[in-house]
Order: C-alpha cells, then sequence, then structure tokens
C-alpha cells in the first residue's frame, strides 16, 4: 500500500513546472522528496489510514453550534444602538 496518496487530479508541485502529478505515476520515494523539499504541497496529500484502520478519510463538517456553542450566543447585543 502507497504511504502518500495524492488527492484526485493532476498537481504541480514546484512553481514554473506544469501539472503532471497523480497517484499512477508518482511513487513514495518521490513524493518524499518532493514533500522534504516544497513542503507546502503536504495539502495536495490526503492522509492515508495505517494498515487495518478502517477510519474514514473525509473530514467530519461541524454544525456551527459545535463551533459556537449556544453560551457564547448572547441576547445583550441585541440591545446596542446600530452604528451607520
Amino acid at each position: 500500500m502507497k504511504k502518500y496518496i495524492l488527492k484526485p487530479g493532476k498537481h504541480q508541485f514546484v512553481p514554473g513546472e506544469h501539472a503532471r502529478h497523480n497517484n499512477d505515476n508518482l511513487t513514495d520515494a518521490e513524493a518524499k522528496w518532493y514533500l522534504e523539499r516544497y513542503p507546502h504541497i503536504r495539502s495536495m496529500f490526503r492522509d492515508s489510514p495505517e494498515p487495518g484502520e478502517t477510519k474514514s478519510l473525509k473530514a467530519k463538517r461541524k454544525r456551527i453550534g459545535e463551533i459556537i456553542p449556544k453560551s457564547v450566543k448572547s441576547k445583550t447585543n441585541e440591545n446596542l444602538p446600530a452604528t451607520n
């Protein structure tokens, strides 16, 4: 199993280079070499599960209520005069 898995599509790793990298033509050794020299490309790769691990690779979206607890939302701001 490959250690470095690109997100779908073709990717450009080096500025000025055309987008030519995909999972079919990129080896783990090449991916490691590029990541050492161009760490900004990390976002082009997805996290791969360890062997035997069954976690989902998709990021779980959070509801706004989970991000901003209801206790933070207060009505005190409603009584303030509006400014234009």
